[in-house]
């Protein structure tokens, strides 16, 4: 047994017990005693003043004992175990359940799966509670959710959350979970406060090597005066070898924004765990909005623990929003035996082309040839419909329904001008800056983004001229060109783009120091990226995300004065391409768990009418965004992995056209470790509960046992009021009996020796006169 004191200001309380003595002090008499012969002989009255001062000092005892117990009844002390916890009602408890909500925990290797056995033995555990205790539920995914966030005592509310949770999907951060739990306990005043963690064991979700996160829970912990308890039940009881997966990775498209006809390139990985040795087959479908593609089902080999490259290409027949998927054959956890992402089509996409050089004469135009690769006139159905705008007649008002803008050659941008061009970008949308003789390099310079940085990714120094062109001519390095969007241009896919020849261009001046090829910029701010470089070391293309937009510098002209790329076969596909990459700011559907969803939509729109709606169905409410010229739609967080859809709150039947329909898809990714099922090993285990951090659990009886008996916590204030009564009583009878009793006595002793003193003062008045005759 043990007894802790919650508040520590009980020293303070605890002082008061002073009181009485300076009280006792203060209130002794204080007179000149006198010695006198006839006194020695009264043992009577030092004998009553010696019982009356042992009272006193009793009296004393018992005030100060009082106050003592009110101190300490004040600051709350509980009893921890031991035989008294027996004897006193226990108080109640704050309890929160904590589910794993990861798709690990859909494993259905068994009858049930772990999820469905969490929410059971959580139903199961709520009998064994008291009426009085209060209960929140946290659903554990790769962000916390809180299902009921304020402890609630009413168990049948309790019973319809743990019922309606979603099915397990996405990841699961435990720690986080078991964090937000213990910020939940902190505001809570029961002295028994439990969070009990269900999940199936699983070692990736703990996260036991993250000594900082686990240095957090320690100190959040330690934080309240009564330390909450973490207990862990493991429902799964996975034993070794039961476990083999295979998993397919995140989808990787060649374009998220694309039109009708256009290729779009699927890439992703199957990989294998829990396979001991050699190898295993797997067949692997694409899926468009839910049907299997008869025609691209592949077969691969899948090594022990390993993986293998899946790419599929598929080309929609129509405009709308779609899903693409990559599914294999049903296994034991089909949380990972499909991957996502979603696809806009447009019917063609709207490009602005502002000419920085106009000429009377069309083909000298600064845009002829980028126009003419763009919006071809003799395609009736282009890909691309591209506008043309003199640059001294460029307005915000051109920016209107336009997914991407390049700047051919432009001389400056006025204040305004910059201000809403920034704007767009920073709405997501695509801006190209291709560079050329009538450039003001020190005005451009001075652009400024919202927060005062530099607009554009890097800094124009001067104009390179190749002098050895006799030599063959300055050429794009094939090795720089590896992003996803320009890797068909390499010398391996066949393309030509490295086989022109660039005879004049910007030297651009990147800030930071530059990455690795197609790698981000170590610096978070501005996130910059050298997409491509001539072989002079000289960068050609360097882009930087800018909110959801992006922007792309090009160091040469888009015309033929300064280079051969238009003459190459690689001209027409190069300008789609970078549209294409550009375009999809504007519809970023495929997102990470939390992040926002963004939909432009047409000026007008009805939110009531409309809704986003979560993988489990649930409508979730829109929330206006953009401006006038870009109107859009936004919800402000995802809080579960899998497929999202707004539409119309009355309408469940096919997406219509892109165009003409909001109604669009989303995707919201996650982690797939969740697909590796090894558990916690006897070393993590120990490892996590070390100094009673955690405790792990074997069930409902185990943790009744070490909650409700050996650790159980039991206020004492009611014994200490019982004692506190019984002092109070004592107080009242000895006040009474030395006001009464006491005095009386003292008074007697008074009267007595003041009769004794007489008489002997008499018998010597009549000794002295005997002897005087």
């Amino acid at each position: 047994m043990s007894l802790d004191f919650i508040n520590p200001l009980l020293l303070l309380g605890l002082a008061g017990i002073a009181l009485p003595v300076l009280a006792h002090l203060l209130s002794k008499k204080k007179y000149d005693v006198v010695q006198w012969g006839a006194m020695q002989f009264l043992e009577l009255g030092r004998n009553t003043r010696r019982r009356i001062r042992l009272e006193q000092i009793l009296l004393m005892l018992l005030r100060m004992g009082m106050i003592a117990l009110v101190a300490i009844a004040l600051s709350r002390p509980w009893l921890a175990g031991g035989w008294l916890s027996n004897l006193v009602s226990s108080e109640t408890r704050d309890v929160v359940f904590v589910i794993d909500g990861s798709y690990s925990m859909g494993w259905q290797g068994k009858a049930e799966t772990p999820h469905a056995a969490a929410v059971g033995w959580a139903q199961n555990f709520l009998d064994e509670l008291r009426p009085g205790d209060s209960i929140a539920v946290i659903d554990a995914r790769e962000q916390p959710r809180q299902v009921i966030a304020s402890p609630s005592r009413d168990f049948q509310h309790v019973r319809d959350a743990l019922d309606k949770l979603p099915e397990p999907s996405g990841s699961a951060d435990l720690a986080a979970a078991v964090t937000k739990a213990l910020q939940i306990l902190g505001r809570t005043s029961s002295l028994s406060r439990e969070v009990i963690v269900i999940g199936d064991g699983q070692a990736r979700s703990w996260r036991a090597g993250d000594a900082a996160m686990w240095s957090g829970i320690d100190a959040l912990r330690n934080e309240p005066a009564v330390k909450p308890r973490i207990w862990i039940v493991d429902v799964a009881q996975h034993s070794p070898g039961e476990k083999p997966n295979l998993s397919v990775e995140a989808l990787r498209l060649s374009r998220q924004l694309t039109v009708p006809g256009f290729p779009t390139r699927i890439r992703t990985k199957v990989r294998s765990t829990g396979i001991e040795t050699g190898g295993t087959t797997a067949r692997v479908h694409l899926h468009v909005d839910g049907q299997r593609i008869d025609d691209r089902t592949v077969k691969h080999t899948i090594p022990a623990n390993g993986e293998a490259s899946v790419e599929f290409e598929y080309r929609f027949p129509s405009g709308g929003s779609h899903v693409l998927s990559v599914v294999l054959d049903d296994d034991d956890l089909p949380g990972d035996d499909a991957s996502h992402a979603a696809v806009a089509v447009a019917e063609a996409i709207p490009v602005l082309l502002v000419d920085g050089d106009p000429q009377l004469e069309p083909t000298r135009a600064e845009t002829w040839f980028a126009h003419k690769a763009l919006t071809p006139a003799t395609s009736e159905t282009p890909w691309v419909r591209a506008t043309v705008v003199p640059w001294d007649r460029f307005t915000s008002e051109s920016l209107k329904d336009m997914a991407v803008v390049f700047l051919a050659n432009v001389p400056r941008l006025d204040p305004t001008q910059a201000e809403f061009l920034e704007a767009y970008v920073r709405q997501g949308g695509g801006l190209v800056v291709a560079l050329g003789d009538k450039v003001d390099a020190e005005s451009y310079g001075k652009l400024r983004d919202s927060d005062g940085e530099p607009l554009l990714p890097a800094t124009l120094e001067e104009i390179e001229e190749d002098t050895l062109a006799s030599l063959g001519g300055v050429r794009v390095v094939d090795d720089s060109l590896q992003l996803p969007w320009l890797a068909p241009f390499r010398i391996e896919a066949g393309g030509g783009f490295t086989e022109a020849r660039f005879g004049k261009w910007w030297k651009l001046s990147i800030a930071a120091k530059p990455p690795a090829e197609g790698e981000r910029d170590a610096n978070d701010a501005p996130e910059v990226m050298r997409v491509a470089r001539l072989d002079t070391s000289d960068p050609l293309i360097v882009s930087r995300r800018h909110g959801r937009g992006e922007i792309v510098l090009f160091a040469s002209s888009l015309d033929a004065d300064w280079n051969t790329l238009p003459a190459q076969l690689d001209y027409v596909p190069f300008l789609h391409e970078v549209v294409f990459h550009l375009a999809s700011g504007l519809s970023a559907r495929n997102v990470r768990v939390g992040e926002p969803l963004l939909l432009p939509v047409p000026a007008g729109l009805s939110l009531g009418e409309f809704a986003f709606h979560a993988p489990d169905g649930s409508p979730l409410e829109p929330r206006a965004a953009g401006d006038e010229l870009r109107p859009a739609v936004r919800l402000a967080e995802t809080q579960l992995a899998g497929i999202y859809e707004f539409r119309r709150r009355d309408d469940s039947g096919p997406a219509s056209a892109y165009a003409d329909d909001p109604r669009a898809f989303f995707v919201v990714d996650f982690d797939r470790g969740e697909s590796d099922l090894a558990t916690l090993d006897e070393a993590a285990q120990q490892d996590l509960a070390a100094g009673e951090r955690l405790t792990f659990v074997s069930g409902v009886d185990d943790l009744k046992t070490k909650m409700f008996t050996d650790g159980s916590r039991t206020e004492v204030w009611p014994l200490l009021l019982f004692v506190f009564l019984a002092i109070l009583v004592g107080e009242v009878v000895l006040t009474r009996r030395l006001v009464r009793g006491g005095h009386a006595a003292l008074d007697d002793a008074g009267n007595d020796e003041k009769a004794a003193s007489l008489d002997g003062f008499l018998t010597e008045v009549n000794a002295a006169a005997g002897a005087g005759k």
